[in-house]
C-alpha cells in the first residue's frame, strides 16, 4: 500500500472517531481527569488533611456511574450562596454514558440514573467558626442548614450549567435518623428526602461548558418540554468532625429508591474517609 494511501486511511479513521458519538465519552474522559486531578490539589481540605476515596463506575461490572468520582471547589459560589464566608469542596459522580447517544444517561427519563448523582461535600465555617455547620447550637441537626449544599449542587452548579436559573425546588423530608457508625466513623444522621426538582433532559440550543463532562442532551429524550419537573429520591448522611471544624455529607439522589439503596451499599458505604 502506498504511503500516501495510508495516510489518508488514518485521517479518515480520525475523522470517523472524532465525528463518532463515542468521541464524545473520551473527551469527557480525558478532559474531566486532569481537571478534577487540579481542583482536588488545590482543595481545602488538602490543607486539614481530609481526604475520601470513593468508588466510581469502574468499581462494578455493571453500566451504572461514569468511571471515576471528580472534585470541584467552589468557595466563593457557596458563601455568595448562603451570604457568609465558607470553604466548599464537592465530590461528584453521575450516570454512566450511553455510547451510542454520545452522552450521560442523566439525559434519558427512562433510566434508573436520570437525573442521578452521588459523591461528598466538605464544608467549613470561615466566619463564625465554632459553629457546627448543619447543626444547631445544641448540635441537633438543622435541617434547612443541613440542606443547603445540596440545594447549591442542584440549582447553581447542575442545572445552572445547561442554563437553567430559578429553578422550582422542594424538599419533603422523609426520615431522619441518627446511625451509629458509618464509614468506620460514629454518630452521623441520615435523611432521607424526596426532592421535586427539574430533570435534565433538553433540547440542545447552545454549547454550554458543563456538556464537556455529561456531552450534549440527545435530541430523541426531548421532544416535548424542557427541563420538565420531577421527582427525585435523596439520601445524606451527615456529620460533623470538631477536630476541622468540617461538616462532611455523604450524598446520592436518583429517581427511586431502588437506586438510592443500590449506590448507599455499593459506593457511598464503601468509601474511604480519613481524618488525619
Amino acid at each position: 500500500m502506498k504511503p500516501i494511501i495510508k495516510k489518508l486511511i488514518i485521517c479518515i479513521v480520525i475523522i470517523l472517531f472524532i465525528i463518532s458519538p463515542f468521541f464524545q465519552f473520551v473527551k469527557s474522559i480525558c478532559v474531566m481527569k486532569i481537571y478534577s486531578y487540579i481542583c482536588e490539589k488545590d482543595s481545602f481540605t488538602k490543607n486539614i488533611d481530609i481526604d475520601i476515596n470513593m468508588p466510581g463506575g469502574l468499581s462494578t461490572n455493571e453500566k451504572d456511574w461514569y468511571p471515576f468520582v471528580m472534585t470541584f471547589n467552589d468557595d466563593k459560589g457557596f458563601s455568595d450562596f448562603i451570604d457568609r464566608d465558607m470553604n466548599f469542596t464537592v465530590l461528584y459522580n453521575f450516570g454512566a454514558f450511553e455510547y451510542l447517544n454520545g452522552a450521560s444517561s442523566i439525559y434519558n427519563p427512562n433510566s434508573d440514573y436520570y437525573g442521578a448523582f452521588y459523591g461528598s461535600y466538605f464544608v467549613k465555617e470561615l466566619e463564625n467558626t465554632n459553629h457546627k455547620f448543619g447543626f444547631n447550637d445544641n448540635g441537633e441537626i438543622d435541617i434547612e442548614e443541613a440542606i443547603l449544599p445540596g440545594t447549591f449542587d442542584i440549582n447553581e452548579l447542575v442545572l445552572a450549567g445547561f442554563g437553567l436559573y430559578d429553578p422550582v425546588e422542594d424538599y419533603k423530608i422523609d426520615s431522619v435518623k441518627q446511625i451509629n457508625e458509618f464509614i468506620n466513623y460514629k454518630d452521623w444522621v441520615l435523611i432521607d428526602a424526596t426532592v421535586t426538582t427539574h430533570g435534565h433532559n433538553h433540547k440542545y440550543k447552545k454549547n454550554y461548558q458543563a456538556y464537556i463532562q455529561y456531552g450534549k442532551p440527545p435530541a430523541k429524550y426531548n421532544e416535548e418540554q424542557d427541563f420538565p419537573v420531577t421527582k427525585f429520591k435523596s439520601r445524606i448522611y451527615v456529620k460533623y468532625f470538631d477536630e476541622k471544624k468540617c461538616t462532611v455529607f455523604l450524598y446520592v439522589i436518583a429517581p427511586d429508591i431502588d437506586t438510592i439503596n443500590d449506590c448507599d451499599t455499593n459506593f457511598l458505604r464503601k468509601s474511604e474517609l480519613n481524618i488525619n
